[in-house]
Parts: C-alpha cells; sequence; structure tokens
C-alpha cells in the first residue's frame, strides 16, 4: 500500500491526474456542495430565461461520450462575471457572466466551459490532491470507498459551496476543459470560434480599476490569449465559417436578464460576538486593527506587525519566536521595480519568505480561496507542515490582501488535531480585520 501511494504521489509531481472518487461520489460531493451554495447564492426563476438556457446547456450534453451525469443549469442573479460546475453536474453561471455573451455561441461557451469541468471530473480531482497530502493514511486505508467522506472533509477543514477549494483548477485542467468545451460546442452546430471571443471579453471583464471577474479568473487561471493548443482544435473543429447567430430567442434572453432587479445588498456583517472576540488590536499608527479572544497576549514583531497568541502558543527557538497556536501578522514589502504584482503573485513570494523560515512548509493543492479582508479581495491559503521540534504537524492559513504598495498577511498556526477547534476563533479574527 505505502508502495502503491508513494506512485500516486510521483504520478502528481510529474503533473499527472488521479481520482481516488467514483462517479457516484462525485453526484453526493456535487450535491451537498449545491446544496450549501444554493444557501448563499442569489437565484431567480424565471420560466421564460429558464427555458432558453437550460434548452442551450442540454443541446451541449447529448454527447455520448460525456459521463452519465445529470446537468442541471441556473441562473445567479448577480452583476459578477463568475460561473461555478459542482462535481455531478450542477451549474451556475452568474448574470454578469451571461450578458458578457452577445451570441448565442457566445453563451454556449460559456456553458460548454463549465461542463467541461464537470464532466472531466476535474474537483473531485482537485480534492484527491488535498486529501492525498492532508490524510494519506485514511486514503491507503480506503477512505473514498466507504460513506465517511463528508466526515473526514470536515475534519480537515475542506469546505463545500461557493468557497471548495476544489473549484480553483489547475492550467491542464482549464486547457483540458477549454478543449473539451470546444469540441462540445461543434458537435451541437454552435460556433466554435465564439469561445475565443467569449474568453477575450471575459478577460476584459477581469481587468481595469473595477474587475468584475475576479473570482472567475481566479478560479480558472488562464493565458490572456487563448493558448495555440485551444486556437488549433478550434481550426480543427471550424468546418465553415459563419457569422455568430443572435437569435429572437437569444435577444429576448438578454433582454429578461436586463428587466431582473438585482437583490437588496445584505448588510454588513457585524463584529464578532464579545463572547468570543473581546480585545482589539490596533496598529500603532492606525493602519489597521484586529480583534482576538480574551487571554490571548499580544507580542510585537516590528513597527507594523505583531504575534497573538495564548500564553503558551508562543515557544522560543533557534529562528526567533516560533507560533505553535495562535497568530502573527505584517505588512510585506512587494515593491517590484517598474512593475505591479497581482494579489496572488505577491502571496507567492510571502510563502517563499515564510518556507525560509520553516521549510517543511507546503502549500494543500487546490487550498486556496479568494475571501473578503476588510470589504476587499483576498486569497487564503492553506500549508501543512513540522513544528519547530519536526514532531508534530501543523496547520497553517495564510490570509493576504493587497493594501497600497504593501501586502497585508495573517498567519494562523494550529496543531492538526486541534485545528477543527480552533478555526472557528480565526475565521472571526479574519471578518473583524479593518484596513484603514
Amino acid at each position: 500500500m505505502v508502495r502503491v501511494l508513494l506512485g500516486v504521489l510521483l504520478l502528481l509531481t510529474n503533473g499527472g491526474s488521479v481520482n481516488f472518487f467514483s462517479l457516484k461520489q462525485d453526484v453526493e460531493i456535487g450535491s451537498e456542495s449545491a446544496k450549501e451554495a444554493e444557501e448563499s447564492l442569489s437565484l431567480r426563476k424565471d420560466s421564460n430565461l429558464d427555458i432558453y438556457f437550460r434548452a442551450v446547456g442540454q443541446r451541449l450534453v447529448q454527447d455520448h461520450s460525456l459521463p452519465a451525469l445529470r446537468y442541471r443549469f441556473r441562473i445567479v442573479n448577480s452583476k459578477e462575471v463568475n460561473s461555478l460546475g459542482f462535481p455531478g453536474g450542477a451549474i451556475y453561471i452568474y448574470r454578469g457572466m451571461l450578458q458578457v455573451a452577445s451570441s448565442d455561441d457566445e453563451l454556449a461557451a460559456v456553458l460548454a466551459h463549465e461542463i467541461g469541468h464537470v464532466a472531466s471530473r476535474h474537483g473531485t480531482a482537485q480534492l484527491t490532491r488535498q486529501l492525498i497530502v492532508q490524510a494519506p493514511i485514511a486514503i491507503a486505508a480506503g477512505l473514498t470507498a466507504t460513506e465517511a467522506w463528508k466526515e473526514q472533509l470536515s475534519k480537515l477543514g475542506i469546505s463545500l459551496g461557493i468557497d471548495a477549494p476544489f473549484l480553483r483548477y489547475s492550467r491542464d485542467q482549464e486547457l483540458e476543459a477549454s478543449l473539451l468545451a470546444v469540441r462540445l460546442m461543434a458537435e451541437a452546430r454552435f460556433d466554435p470560434n465564439a469561445f475565443r471571443t467569449l474568453l477575450e471579453k471575459v478577460n476584459e471583464a477581469g481587468t481595469g480599476e473595477t474587475p468584475r471577474a475576479s473570482a472567475f479568473v481566479f478560479n480558472h487561471p488562464q493565458s490572456e490569449t487563448v493558448a495555440p493548443e485551444i486556437a488549433e482544435e478550434i481550426e480543427h473543429v471550424t468546418t465553415t465559417l459563419r457569422r455568430p447567430r443572435v437569435s429572437a430567442e437569444f435577444r429576448a434572453f438578454q433582454t429578461g436578464l436586463q428587466r431582473l432587479t438585482y437583490p437588496a445588498a445584505k448588510a454588513a456583517a457585524t463584529d464578532p460576538p464579545p463572547d468570543s472576540i473581546s480585545k482589539i488590536f490596533t496598529h500603532p499608527q492606525d493602519f489597521y486593527r484586529l480583534g482576538y479572544p480574551d487571554g490571548w497576549v499580544v507580542t510585537s514583531t516590528g513597527s507594523n506587525g505583531a504575534i497573538i497568541a495564548p500564553v503558551d502558543g508562543v515557544q522560543s527557538s533557534r529562528n526567533g519566536d516560533d507560533v505553535t497556536l495562535g497568530v502573527m501578522f505584517d505588512l510585506f514589502d512587494t515593491a517590484v521595480p517598474d512593475r505591479s504584482l497581482t494579489l496572488e503573485q505577491a502571496t507567492n513570494r510571502l510563502i517563499v519568505y515564510l518556507r525560509q523560515r520553516n521549510q517543511s512548509l507546503r502549500i494543500i493543492p487546490g487550498a486556496q480561496t479568494q475571501m473578503l479582508v476588510s470589504d476587499e479581495p483576498g486569497v487564503r491559503t492553506v500549508m501543512i507542515g513540522k513544528d519547530d521540534s519536526g514532531t508534530s504537524s501543523e496547520v497553517v492559513w495564510v490570509v493576504t490582501r493587497s493594501y497600497y504598495q504593501n501586502l497585508f498577511y495573517m498567519v494562523f498556526v494550529a496543531p492538526e488535531d486541534e485545528f477543527a477547534m480552533d478555526q472557528p476563533v480565526f475565521e472571526q479574527m479574519i471578518r473583524s480585520v479593518r484596513l484603514r
């Protein structure tokens, strides 16, 4: 069994793909994820819109080479340019993404891309990568062949719903889904060239001062231009030259979308209850402030940073103070001559810096999710490593957010077997952050 597991790890290291989940479990995991997602998504039921929208989707999934899944297509009433495709076939397309499309063919491209991820089972493949790193013994014992997968995911802090980390795909998966999407469009008699034009529009929506497609671009990493493999496939499957089709049904669909009213904005999240987060740390120059539990001790680490932890949560080591339970936070200089870094690039530089102090730290594949930090886009990266003694495993959350020419970051640490108990406090501390 150890030899098998080592072979799997080698396969992943070399860029291969493996999936420990069955197609039946894809359906189960996707069903649970969709149920959680719909608690936070604003879904608008409109029979006139749904009939056309679902008809386009169903036309794309008639290909008999696709896995036997029941695809379900829903519209999310949000300005965001985004889409979600859960394992098993539940697909959600945001209104902002639908309004980027200017023809039947571009709308088909939106749906075909998510179908490509679902049909290729990329979600559970990403989930497998996470479990291999976080729970190799459980997997070797046949975890995914049992009914315990949901309990195990919860224990490991792997969320479902719209923040599921397994919805962030690799570049190889993105390419695979795109190639399949182009083929599905051609076989359903949509113009494959629309995939190219749709991608260009999404990239435009993801740039600028107020990007509307940040979540999609983050979860679907791709180049700014169509990859050569995709361009070649489009040329291969395109048999005749034709103009993009704008049917009467498509025009009626877009008119119906325009008439929808957006849901009322939700009230801003309130501060955590005083019985859990009762103290406030304020930066000396009021750059930022955050809440923390009563009984935790603040230790300054410089002009911009500090460690906040229980009395026994910090130990002296050869590298200085070693946090075994608690959080350290600071501003990280990301200035690079003649260019600015994206949040993801700056986060990667920070992680390199952190690994210089603890080389056992490694990123959980796929466990990087977007989140709001003081009402602005941030990133949470999940890592695992050994404490300074090298005897115990610990889970590390690295939470980052751009802050002028710097990166505001928080590093949460807890022993692996205790992390589930400390996670709610960490989440409340993240929600409490306010940057000036």
